[in-house]
């Protein structure tokens, strides 16, 4: 059965055996999964996605762990982890989530519910770092990176990919800056984005570019006048900071709602009087 087959492969993953016959009974396997979609039995579904995640975590690419491992947090009961396997799967994720290619949405880790197990750990600086990205705090990001400078350095996987990560906490302060601002407020200055970002200004553009071309914003950029409006910005999970800022922008535009809707009713009065 697929999930007996499933245990199998965490066994050969863990004792670093036979992991090519461990990948294709992962393949085989999902076929199968496919089927069983929208069934009330998360079993096998918790079952097959701690494997993918286990062989992921061994031979990469971060990004394809992460995936597996956010399916396996989905599909599985967290009061059936022990504490140790909570953080440890915390920290994981966490660090894939830095390092992965195409990972930009760090609303998903922030919404699962094993982060705050890193709370009052040596791994709690990662808690905080996850939320810095979250909302795309540069400023907060280098004071957890200035002040965790060794237990950064005690992540190789993470130490290694330091400009990678640089690179993307800017490119995430570029996203929430759009997010932030109305539909009708999304032309933004080379300058806005240089202090924001904390780019130098001869690299906005390349950063701007880099947005496009991974396609977490659409939009046109205009290098005589430093501009760039943007038409388009990713969708992504929200934590409670910016699902409040939405209401707030929702609230201002009931406002501008209301207030066109009793122009038009004064203007209709004159109209027939």
């Amino acid at each position: 059965s697929l999930y007996l087959d499933m245990s199998l492969c965490q066994t050969l993953v863990t004792r670093n055996l036979d992991l090519p016959q461990c990948k294709k009974s992962l393949a085989s396997s999902k076929t199968i999964l496919d089927t069983l979609e929208g069934t009330s039995d998360a079993s096998c579904h918790s079952s097959y996605y701690k494997a993918a995640s286990m062989y992921h975590k061994v031979v990469g690419p971060p990004e394809a762990f992460y995936k597996s491992a956010l399916m396996y947090i989905s599909y599985t009961d967290a009061g059936t982890l022990s504490p140790s396997e909570t953080q440890n799967l915390a920290t994981d994720v966490s660090l894939a989530a830095l390092t992965g290619e195409g990972v930009y949405n760090f609303g998903e880790v922030v919404a699962t519910p094993i982060l705050a197990s890193l709370s009052g750990t040596p791994d709690s600086w990662l808690m905080d770092l996850m939320l810095a990205f979250s909302a795309g705090d540069v400023n907060k990001y280098n004071s957890i990176m200035a002040g965790s400078a060794a237990s950064v350095k005690g992540h190789p996987a993470l130490f290694n990919r330091l400009p990678f990560v640089n690179e993307k906490i800017k490119l995430l302060a570029l996203v929430n800056m759009v997010f932030e601002r109305t539909a009708n407020d999304r032309n933004i200055s080379f300058a806005e984005i240089s202090a924001l970002a904390q780019v130098p200004a001869d690299q906005v553009e390349w950063l701007v570019m880099k947005a496009l071309s991974l396609g977490l914003i659409k939009g046109r950029m205009d290098e005589v006048d430093q501009q760039v409006f943007v038409s388009w910005v990713m969708p992504r999970v929200l934590g409670d900071t910016q699902v409040e800022a939405l209401k707030e922008r929702l609230g201002e535009w009931g406002k501008k709602v209301d207030e066109m809707k009793h122009y038009m009713e004064d203007q209709t009065i004159e109209l027939f009087s």
